[in-house]
């Protein structure tokens, strides 16, 4: 089965990167009529070549690769190509050494966190010397990303160290992890163009998730969306793209964008299933290196806050202004937290890498670590936030760690919300969430939310506490109301599906919930000292009064009188028909089984029939009637009444 890797070069202008590319490929990556002419890369170019996997009778690689311009003028160009290769071909001419734009590729590559290198002494057959110039050459890499790998000498046009090349390469990617497959598809767009009659066709290398014909994906950072007509690779038609593979796609429903109009070019992201929201900023770490680049005396200068640059991610490239925490000068060689702020929305992932350069485009100053993509600007300097994302930062590609620090900071999600922003499958999420869980860090709420353990089990003893303490204060009301006990608990209530599943958990922990009410299950009214006199007295009035009751008002002569009517009233003690009728409860239930005993006899009766049974006035026949029908006792028919069923 073959496997998909893409390899990209590397190297000072002249070095040689397009004839090592031709030689080992059979195809020239330069493909622009001036690039032939004066023999310069100026774009990206790629190509295709095959190796056998050691130790395999058929397996093969397949390698994408992308040559890179080498001039100074064209590294834009150079960052859009070497975002997700998997090997880098580093490029020095024996008859030249260590170059200004070797030092400048080397700290890009180093940025966007490559590992594996492999280095070409180029034109081996002008070193008289070779051993003394892979020394030299050894020596020039000391305290490097390259300190260490294999320095293989070639001459391009007569083949010499081309198979030993090959062979190194193979053997590096033999103990390389496949490219990783989290379920989504990205793959950063380095060509856009729409050949005549087919639509649009963009290129770039599938960094992750699967790719089928029939597949929608989102444009960044526009947003718009589209569909898959069809894949190639390296020229040839395929039903499917897989993960570390060079992908053509035929976009018919996208425009190429110009003045004016929204499409997609160079540079755009495209994303598939549930993409999320792109954003104005976000948290990284950001790394400056030691050695300065020959030439670029931005590299010399301290880096500010608030200081205007490019930010490359992916093969695009965004303006946008770095802020740090606190009033830091980041030096050569230093290391800072920091938050990248926009003029457009990025979409980036925890874990992902970006080189920042100059606003001028003269220099590359620096590189960055994606720590949270989707923070908010309010509180970046606070200490929480930062101890957040120091904590991130320790390993930001450890996944319980992720999510671990997700809920130390936003204390309660959707379980949606765990998935989004991380370069990891739901399977593995799933299972990290499992054993945080079972570890006691977070808590698994039903099947929607998530929540940090210690907050959760602190959120539902205040709740717990708070109800009960107002039932202590209040002892005549049947409970507390759910939006007076959110004001209680703050700021805390304020995420979503936060207060309903707290009532959830609270309605298994003894406690009962209904009707715009909390109580505890122990909980009884009961009325207070000071009001009983009154409540006596009320009962009374009404219970001598049958059917023939006071007015409302006139039970509620003062503030006792009004509390202990509405305790009454709560525990169904009284009545209340209808803000002119307030029955004795003794009185109602009698009143009620007359009703029933005169309908069993009579089969129906009309309202006027029913007043003269009970010897009352139509003042209180009425709103009597109309809350037997309320409570399912009777059923209107046109002016008559039956019991119901």
């Amino acid at each position: 089965m073959p496997r998909n890797y893409i390899i990209g070069t590397a190297g000072h202008i002249d070095h040689g990167k397009s004839t090592l590319v031709k030689t080992l490929t059979g195809t020239n990556p330069d493909r622009l009529p001036e690039e032939k002419e004066r023999g310069v890369t100026i774009e990206l170019g790629f190509a295709h070549f095959s190796l056998p996997i050691p130790q395999s009778s058929s397996d093969t690689f397949e390698l994408g690769v992308v040559d890179v311009p080498g001039h100074a003028d064209f590294v834009n160009n150079m960052v859009a190509g070497v975002g997700s290769i998997d090997l880098a071909i580093f490029i020095v001419a024996g008859d030249d050494t260590w170059m200004p734009q070797s030092e400048e590729h080397l700290q890009i590559l180093s940025y966007l966190g490559i590992t594996n290198f492999v280095v070409a002494l180029t034109k081996a057959d002008l070193v008289e010397d070779l051993e003394f110039a892979r020394e030299i050459l050894a020596d020039d890499l000391q305290g490097t990303p390259l300190e260490g790998a294999p320095i293989v000498p070639v001459c391009a046009p007569t083949g010499q160290g081309i198979e030993e090349l090959k062979k190194t390469i193979a053997e590096i990617l033999a103990q390389t992890p496949a490219p990783q497959d989290f379920g989504q598809a990205r793959l950063a767009v380095d060509r856009a163009f729409s050949p005549k009659g087919i639509g649009t066709v963009v290129t770039g290398t599938l960094t992750s998730g699967k790719l089928r014909v029939g597949d929608s994906l989102t444009a960044f950072p526009t947003g718009l969306k589209t569909h898959v007509r069809s894949i190639q690779n390296h020229s040839s038609s395929i039903e499917q793209a897989v993960p570390g593979m060079r992908t053509a796609l035929n976009l018919p429903d996208l425009a190429l964008s110009s003045k004016g109009k929204r499409g997609i070019s160079r540079g755009h992201l495209l994303v598939g299933s549930d993409p999320g929201e792109a954003t104005l900023e976000i948290d990284i770490e950001l790394t400056r290196a030691k050695r300065p680049i020959p030439g670029q005396k931005a590299t010399l200068r301290p880096l500010k806050s608030n200081h205007r640059v490019f930010v490359h991610h992916g093969s695009g490239r965004t303006q946008a202004r770095v802020l740090f925490p606190e009033d830091i000068v980041l030096q050569r060689g230093e290391t800072s937290l920091a938050q990248l702020r926009f003029e457009q929305p990025v979409h980036a992932l925890v874990g992902e890498r970006l080189v920042i350069r100059e606003l001028s485009g003269e220099a590359t100053l620096a590189g960055a670590i994606v720590l949270d993509p989707h923070p908010t600007r309010r509180r970046f300097r606070s200490a929480d936030r930062q101890e957040f994302l120091r904590e991130r930062a320790q390993d930001p590609h450890d996944l319980q760690r992720l999510l671990k620090t997700l809920l130390q900071r936003d204390l309660f999600i959707a379980q949606s919300a765990a998935f989004v922003s991380l370069p990891f499958s739901k399977e593995a999420v799933q299972a990290a969430l499992k054993k945080l869980a079972k570890a006691g860090e977070i808590l698994l709420l039903g099947e929607k939310y998530l929540s940090h353990g210690s907050f959760w089990k602190q959120l539902v003893q205040k709740a717990s506490k708070t109800v009960q303490d107002y039932h202590k204060s209040h002892p005549d009301h049947e409970g507390m109301e759910v939006e007076v006990l959110k004001k209680y608990l703050g700021e805390a209530t304020r995420a979503s599906g936060l207060v309903e599943t707290l009532l959830v958990d609270l309605s298994e922990k003894n406690f009962k919930v209904g009707d715009n009410l909390i109580s505890h299950r122990s909980h009884c009214l009961e009325l207070p000292p000071e009001l009983e006199g009154p409540a006596q007295r009320i009962l009374q009035r009404l219970d001598s009064a049958g059917l023939n009751p006071p007015l409302p008002p006139e039970l509620q002569q003062n503030s006792d009188d009004l509390a202990a009517y509405k305790f009454l009233s709560r525990t169904r003690q009284i009545i209340p028909l209808d803000s002119k009728v307030t029955l004795g409860g003794q009185v109602f239930q009698a009143t009620v089984e007359k009703v029933r005993d005169f309908l069993e006899t009579q089969g129906q009766a009309t309202a006027s029939e029913l007043r003269q049974h009970l010897d009352t006035s139509r003042k209180v026949i009425m709103p009597l009637l109309e809350r037997l029908d309320r409570d399912g006792v009777t059923i209107r028919n046109g002016d008559f009444r039956t019991l119901k069923k």
